[in-house]
């Protein structure tokens, strides 16, 4: 009798083995083939950057009530500002990075990161967004040595991989001091609405 429930036993436990087995690649099969972070157009009126001396300068501006979180990539979880912001509603927000912390990559005075635009608190989705940041401040005027920032703001990916965007789709926006990122500059760019009279 117990050899023959010892025998039900693992039958049954073999049976669910299989059939968590199945469960799961279903489940990943039908998640990942249909889920595609990739960059996005979609979320934001503008971001807004200005180079300081020792920090980014950020303003991002979405186009309706934001109650999910921004932040660097790299500093999810520790969920520590000024590299992550939780934003409990509101469109307008802003954020001083500076350049020593929130895992900035220096290269010789041209400081680059990445800025995380994530509706959900918990979860990186399709439709959320990402911008590469990018300071260069060894523009210097060789008469006053007064440094002249040039400001970049493109499209990256938020995937948390950090895969790179290939050039033509990054939509890279540059100005000295102050560069402003809206979704009308990403590339293509559509051309303008003809009016007939």
């Amino acid at each position: 009798m117990f050899s023959h429930r010892y025998s039900l036993f693992l039958c049954l436990a073999w049976f669910l083995c299989i059939l968590t087995s199945l469960a799961e690649e279903l489940w990943r099969g039908d998640v990942t083939g249909r889920m595609n972070i990739g960059i996005t157009a979609s979320g934001f009126d503008q971001i807004r950057l200005d180079c300081g001396s020792n920090n980014f300068q950020v303003v991002i501006e979405t186009k309706a009530d934001f109650k999910g979180v921004i932040y660097t990539r790299g500093s999810f979880y520790s969920r520590k500002p000024p590299c992550f912001l939780d934003a409990n509603g509101g469109r307008r927000f802003r954020l001083r990075i500076p350049y020593d912390e929130c895992k900035v990559e220096d290269d010789e005075e041209k400081f680059q990161i990445t800025l995380i635009l994530q509706h959900d608190k918990e979860l990186i989705m399709p439709g959320d967004g990402a911008f590469a940041l990018e300071c260069d401040l060894t523009n210097k005027d060789t008469k006053t040595f007064k440094v002249s920032a040039m400001s970049s703001i493109s499209l990256a990916d938020p995937d948390p991989s950090g895969k790179d965007v290939p050039t033509h789709l990054r939509s890279t926006v540059t100005a000295p001091n102050v560069v402003v990122f809206k979704p009308s500059d990403i590339r293509p760019r559509k051309s303008p609405t003809r009016v007939e009279l």
